[in-house]
């Protein structure tokens, strides 16, 4: 769930701009503990999204969030990824863990 809501967080950001996602990804990297409502609209803060910006694209692409979510569940599941982080580099695979 935690992670579910990071996930989607970060889409909705890239799809207001796509230069911020590399930030949001590195703050919530360094985050440390579970992501919940609050500490992801902290983290929109300071990579300098406006709130107002971040809930309405959350809104109006979650269908679109929802389906690219679940195309990337269907292919780790597909080249059997069971663990994070997970690393494909050409074709070698570096699995995370279980």
């Amino acid at each position: 769930e935690s992670s579910l809501k990071a996930a989607k967080a970060a889409l909705a950001v890239y799809m207001i701009n796509p230069n911020k996602y590399i930030d949001f990804y590195y703050a919530a990297l360094n985050h440390k503990q579970q992501f919940n409502d609050e500490s992801i609209l902290s983290i929109i803060k300071s990579i300098g999204i406006a709130e107002e910006d971040f809930k309405v694209s959350l809104a109006k692409n979650a269908d679109a969030i929802d389906k690219m979510i679940q195309s990337t569940r269907e292919l780790a599941q597909n080249i059997n990824i069971r663990g994070t982080p997970a690393i494909i580099v050409g074709d070698t695979f570096i699995g995370g863990a279980a």
